[in-house]
């Protein structure tokens, strides 16, 4: 098959415009407005407290509240004090449940501008919209560093403004050290989600300087070493993809197999920088999407290997290649961070459903010419869905469902 050209799953490198971008976006979002505000009951978003020390990597979650309102789309400006931290921000569980996906821009240095939409009409439900990794410069000083919304707008999904109420938060710094990254800043490359890791899964790390200075990619392929950072499992090293201050992207060593838990350590010259245990499962997988952000438009090809999108939709009855990762282990096990050049396949069963129906799997396994971990699979859209330019697509494996949010086109 055709080598393929997919978006790397660099947390950095996600959905990020420029201002004039984002004017368009807004405009798009609030071109959904009605005259005059309808009576409702509103919608809340709210940001705890939390405390940290310095150098730590903790997880917050903007929340939010739908009332009796079914919300489709939201915007709100954070803004933060950039000198004592830096945020890594990625869809939450309800922004993704719904398919929506999570624009931003930084208007500056302190301020981040998101807007929450997407190309249907599906309601986010209350809970999480935005996940923000906060992590804190060594130096942050003791005491509250504001995390403060503003301009929190909110439409129903039929366009009609609804009312707004919001609750900033924060990080209480306290003097005593943090730590650099937690088990939960172990991501899915795909999904960018946390949980259990799988042999073979493609990782992204995220935490408080935890790599080098300037960002780092390796000249070939992997390497297991960039800018003097390794990342190891149970003592092997992990090739890595990407290696930048607050991130790294790692390949889980196929040899932990069979493993119930795996000893993580992120090291440099200098030394440990952090060490944790997180739980391994048989397979963990996670559908690749086009911007990287881990929902909405799927990285697909149609059946004539062009990009699946809204312009371009997949035929019902025709193929479609989907690329993830989190397969588990293979048959026969490629060589870690290696190129493919002889197929490997799952060794767990693998299903995928499009529109909620069952559809039939050609091919399950390594992607040819990519580096292993990334797993393909082409399948036939089921010919009774119904069409949209937002269909629902999962893939299974084993008995692990990947998450929710990942959509196609269809005609």
């Amino acid at each position: 098959m055709e080598k393929t050209s997919l978006p790397r799953p660099v947390v950095d490198r996600r959905t990020c415009y420029t201002s004039q971008t984002v004017a368009r976006i807004r405009l798009l979002a609030l071109a959904f407005l009605s005259a005059h505000a309808h009576v409702a009951v509103g919608a809340d978003l709210s940001l705890p407290v939390q405390p940290a020390g310095p150098g730590d990597s903790i997880l917050i979650s903007a929340v939010l509240a739908s009332g009796a309102d079914a919300i489709g789309t939201d915007q709100f400006d954070l803004q933060y004090d950039g000198t004592a931290m830096s945020l890594i921000s990625l869809p939450g569980a309800a922004a993704r449940n719904a398919s929506k996906t999570v624009y931003y821009v930084d208007l500056n240095a302190n301020t981040r501008r998101f807007v929450i939409a997407g190309i249907n009409q599906d309601a986010i439900s209350s809970g999480s919209v935005i996940d923000l990794f906060v992590n804190l410069a060594s130096g942050a000083t003791p005491g509250l560093h504001a995390l403060s919304i503003s301009n929190f707008i909110a439409t129903d999904v039929s366009g009609n403004v609804v009312p707004t109420t919001d609750t900033s938060g924060g990080v209480n710094v306290q003097s005593t050290a943090g730590s650099p990254i937690q088990p939960n800043g172990v991501l899915n490359a795909a999904s960018l989600i946390s949980g259990p890791v799988s042999p073979g899964e493609i990782v992204t790390l995220i935490g408080s300087g935890i790599g080098p200075a300037i960002a780092q990619q390796p000249q070939s392929v992997t390497s297991t070493t960039l800018g003097g950072v390794t990342v190891l499992f149970d003592g092997i090293m992990a090739p890595l993809l990407y290696a930048g201050p607050n991130q790294i992207n790692a390949i889980v060593p196929f040899e932990i197999s069979g493993e119930s838990m795996t000893n993580v350590l992120v090291e440099n010259a200098g030394g440990v920088i952090a060490g944790f245990a997180v739980p391994v499962i048989s397979s963990a997988p996670a559908i690749f999407t086009l911007d990287a952000s881990g929902a909405g438009a799927g990285a697909v090809l149609n059946q004539d290997l062009t990009v699946n999108s809204p312009s371009n939709p997949a035929a019902r009855g025709s193929m479609i290649v989907l690329y993830g990762t989190g397969a588990g282990s293979m048959n026969p096990q490629p060589a870690d961070g290696q190129v493919t050049t002889i197929l490997s396949y799952s060794n767990l069963p693998v299903a995928v459903t499009v529109g909620g129906v069952a559809a039939d799997v050609l091919y399950s396994g390594s992607a040819p010419d990519e580096v292993a971990g990334l797993f393909q699979i082409n399948c036939i859209v089921p010919q009774g869905i119904l069409p949209g330019d937002s269909v629902g697509v999962n893939l299974t494996v084993g008995t692990a469902l990947s998450p929710a949010g990942v959509v196609i086109s269809v005609r």
